[in-house]
This record gives structure tokens, C-alpha cells and sequence, in this order.
């Protein structure tokens, strides 16, 4: 049934799973991607094309997680979207959007 629905979206849409916008079933193997010299919070990663996003902890230790297919991580919200929503390219230069997490009430860093 699901390959009927992706059948008909790719018919009418004209869009292609895998070419268009990525459909992972698992976070890939070996991304480059480190949480070294990043401030703590969320990032998309450009090199899987923003399925994938990490988490980084204040002590440095990372967590990669995958968005649904279909979606991809927007920096901008820090949320799975749509991927035609999502500028996955502009997504590093928005890393610096996680300064503002990790602060108290008063804006004071914790």
C-alpha cells in the first residue's frame, strides 16, 4: 500500500524519493559531523542532506538522530519539516541560532 502512495505522489507531483529529498530508514555510518567547537544544541547535517540532525550536550557528547521520511531538520526551528520547506545548504550558517538555548530566565548562559 505505502509503494501504491509513493507511486501516486511521485505521479502527480513529480517528485522522487531518494533524488528529491532523502529517505533514510537509519542514521548513515560515518558522517563527518562532530560536535567539537560547537556551542550545545541542535544542527543539521548538510551531508545527509538534513534528514539527519545531532545533538550536542554542553559536555561536548553528541546524539544523531533521523527525521521521518519526507522531512528533513529545519535549523531555523529546530524541528523536522517538510524538505521543500527547509534550505538544507543555508543550515550551517544558522548554527549560531543555538546560542540562545541553554540560558536562564534572565538570558544569563547556564
Amino acid at each position: 500500500m505505502t509503494r501504491i502512495i509513493i507511486g501516486a505522489l511521485q505521479q502527480v507531483d513529480g517528485y522522487t524519493p531518494g533524488v528529491d529529498y532523502p529517505i533514510y530508514n537509519s542514521v548513515p555510518f560515518g558522517l563527518a559531523f562532530t560536535c567539537g567547537g560547537k556551542l550545545p544544541g541542535y544542527y543539521a547535517d548538510p551531508e545527509a542532506r538534513c534528514q539527519v540532525w545531532h545533538w550536542c550536550l554542553p559536555n561536548g557528547r553528541q546524539f544523531s538522530f533521523l527525521c521521518p521520511n519526507g522531512t528533513v531538520f529545519s535549523q531555523t526551528t529546530r524541528v523536522c519539516d517538510w524538505w521543500f520547506k527547509v534550505d538544507c545548504s543555508d543550515s550551517p550558517r544558522l548554527y549560531g541560532n543555538n546560542d540562545e538555548l541553554y540560558r536562564d530566565v534572565n538570558g544569563n548562559k547556564i
